[in-house]
């Protein structure tokens, strides 16, 4: 009997052992991912019953944790309202296709857009390009064609050759808005061969009188099918030009949409932190509980991996470090924020109504379908905020942050309000494969458990590490530096040929430095110099060839966070007596020659020939002498120049901020790049903004505009 008892007191003690181990339980996290699938909550969309049912289960789930409630009025929740509809009717048949009458199949062949309008329609369909009309901007897809009483067919996005020009045309409620203006009876949105469930028109473009369907490719080909044009081709022809024109396809589209009271809840609850100097530092944890609901068939759009994962996270972050005795120096707001799918208006109604100082909001952590993959994790956030990187880098498994993927932090999910606000903010997904996307079939038992596990510890370790720093994380001047990291820093710097420790000092400091690329201007008097320095930088470059990326075309620019685009610039006195060795050179990344007052035009002619001569993917640099004078059949960068014409796309560098100051209302915003040093840059952001300088105008002139001339 004793031996008895001895054996139960160590396997009890083994088990506690075990157990202790644990930081994140990923079964548990499965099992709040199984709950918030179920039929019970039907697709959680945000303003329906299922939507708002869920966001009470979590809220209590965060009382029995034991987290405060950090809402409205000493609650969990942080109510507003939204545009909210349900789908009643949603029907696609083609009357006159290849064998006659076609019904499509919804969620297979084509979706509706959420917040789409409701009508019953029989018409042609007009191909409108992009659907933009802004003739102002040099564009108008609607010139030419009558759409109305039609249902006219439209892009995604905007033209290749028109970036950062047609922001607002680019929105899928502007199109829809700017169709229905013209006169259209419904529209066909394409984006990709697969129509994804939950494309939203936000409340500003909602138009309920006109139906909005996103089609799939087997729609397209019948709408093309026996025209003689080729889709794929037209898309990329568009482009460039302008070609609408109405298809003798004629079809029926019938919705009905019913618009709902649209009232939601984000989910909030804290963990205080313990230190009197730092509990009034806050990091927030969180993820969107939402998803895309019933469609009009009754079929459910669970959203496990999307993003239930996260949802079931958070919870079980929150929950873990609780039930752990995790008592962190910084205090920590999880929140569930509802109607991301709607267009992340939860957590913009969280970044807009702040429970706490929003100086005192040191870092936010978000997570987006984390239950699917390989274990490894993609982040997203680093390129904005290297200096908190930095420090958060440091609490990653060293494992996980050798096999870490970084992705841009574009408008995709909720860290983007916390990020336009300067406030620092990480987006995690999990690596690797998401198939169920947006599908009927994203169900719990496709949920890896190990994949949440993998995300989970990574995050317990992260989040707590980070609340448990030592030094204040408030951060000065983070939103103007926000701004200039986020502005796809690309830095113009010499370098002597002759010293390799120099290239090496100058190589690891722009390595973490997080910009986008660099113009090394290459010094020296010779060809010799030019091709070590390059040849240098060819070797390092593959060897280590996850951060370094010589640019040898346009086409090659990396646009990878983390990866430093190199770029050549040489004099171009040193190719005088040579000038067909740039032939060779502009495919090894010179991509740059430089004219200053000490050449003379007629000995260097030759030079400007041969680019010409041989369309060479090589620019003009000029300084402190007249561009025009070298008959160059491209663009350049003219750098502090006094004749400030900057007439076919030449980008004017200012190396100095008061001459950029002095001719600040003679300048063209579309073509200035400022080169400065990243402390004067920012005091010149704070400058900007007290002039009532737009954020977009300030991000152009700190690195957009000469990246749009780089890439």
């Amino acid at each position: 009997m004793r031996r008895i008892t001895s054996f139960l007191v160590l396997l009890i003690f083994v088990f506690e052992f075990l157990f202790s181990q644990v930081k994140f339980d990923s079964i548990s996290a499965w099992n709040f991912n199984k709950v918030l699938t179920s039929e019970k909550f039907q697709g959680r969309k945000s303003g329906t019953p299922g939507g708002e049912l869920a966001s009470q289960w979590i809220a209590e789930k965060f009382r029995e944790f034991g987290l405060k409630p950090f809402g409205d009025g000493g609650s969990y929740f942080q109510n507003f309202k939204i545009l909210a509809t349900q789908d009643k009717i949603t029907k696609l048949t083609l009357l006159n296709g290849r064998k006659g009458k076609v019904k499509y199949s919804l969620g297979d062949d084509f979706t509706i857009m959420t917040n789409s309008g409701s009508g019953k329609v029989k018409a042609n369909v007009v191909f409108v390009g992009y659907g933009i009309s802004a003739p102002e901007k040099g564009r108008d897809d609607y010139e030419g064609v009558d759409v109305r009483g039609k249902i006219v067919l439209l892009l995604a996005g905007t033209p290749s050759d028109g970036e950062g020009k047609f922001e607002v045309e680019g929105s899928r409620g502007y199109k829809v808005r700017k169709a229905y203006e013209k006169g259209a009876s419904a529209v066909f949105y394409v984006q990709g061969d697969r129509p994804i469930r939950g494309g939203t028109i936000t409340q500003e473009y909602y138009t309920p009188e006109i139906p909005a369907l996103w089609i799939g490719r087997k729609v397209i080909d019948d709408i093309f099918y026996d025209t003689g044009i080729s889709f794929d081709a037209l898309r990329s022809e568009v482009n460039f030009k302008v070609k609408s024109f109405e298809i003798g396809k004629i079809f029926e589209v019938e919705t009905k949409v019913e618009r709902l009271e649209g009232w939601t809840k984000n989910v909030v609850g804290l963990l205080p932190g313990s230190d009197e100097n730092l509990k009034d530092e806050y990091i927030v944890v969180g993820a969107h509980m939402d998803h895309n609901g019933v469609d009009a068939e009754g079929f459910i759009y669970p959203g496990a991996d999307d993003n239930g994962s996260g949802t079931c996270l958070v919870m079980e972050l929150a929950r873990s470090m609780i039930a752990n005795g995790e008592r962190p120096k910084r205090s920590i707001i999880f929140v569930l924020f509802a109607a991301e799918e709607q267009g992340l208006l939860g957590s913009k109604h969280f970044v807009s109504n702040l429970p706490v100082p929003e100086e005192n909001i040191v870092a936010m952590f978000n997570f987006d379908m984390v239950g699917r993959g390989n274990g490894n994790i993609n982040i997203a956030g680093t390129e904005n905020f290297p200096e908190m990187w930095d420090i958060v880098k440091n609490f990653f498994p060293a494992e996980k942050l050798k096999n870490l993927g970084k992705f841009r932090a574009g408008a995709n999910s909720d860290h983007y309000p916390f990020q336009e606000r300067g406030i620092p903010a990480f987006f995690f997904i999990s690596a690797g494969q998401h198939p169920e996307y947006h599908r009927t079939d994203d169900k719990s038992d496709k949920i890896q458990p190990f994949v949440l596990g993998e995300v989970g510890n990574t995050a317990y370790d992260v989040i707590l590490g980070l609340a448990n720093y030592p030094k204040s994380l408030k951060g000065k001047d983070r939103y103007q530096r926000y701004l200039y990291a986020n502005a796809r820093t690309v830095v113009y710097t010499t370098i002597d040929s002759s010293s390799l420790s120099e290239i090496n000092n100058l190589r690891s400091k722009l390595k973490g430095s997080d910009v986008d690329g660099v113009i090394f201007e290459i010094k020296g008097d010779d060809l010799a110099s030019v091709v070590r320095v390059i040849s240098f930088f060819d070797s390092v470059a593959s060897r280590d060839y996850k951060n370094f990326n010589i640019v040898t075309d346009k086409s090659k620019f990396s646009t990878s966070p983390g990866v430093l685009n190199i770029i050549f610039s040489a004099d171009a006195k040193v190719f005088k007596e040579n000038p067909q060795v740039l032939r060779v050179l502009s495919k090894a990344g010179l991509k740059f020659v430089v004219f200053s007052e000490e050449i003379s035009l007629s000995k260097i002619q030759s030079v400007v020939d041969v680019v010409n001569d041989f369309y060479l993917d090589v620019y003009p640099i000029v300084k402190g002498v007249e561009f025009a004078g070298f008959n160059f059949k491209k663009p350049g960068l003219i750098f502090d120049q006094i004749d400030l014409s900057s007439d076919g796309g030449n980008i004017l560098v200012f190396t100095d901020a008061d001459k950029f100051l002095e001719r600040i209302d003679s300048v063209k915003i579309d073509n200035v790049f400022l080169n400065l040093e990243p402390d004067k840059a920012v005091s010149l952001i704070a400058d900007l903004q007290k002039e009532k300088w737009d954020v977009k105008s300030i991000q152009k002139i700190f690195g957009q505009n000469l990246y749009r001339f780089l890439k």
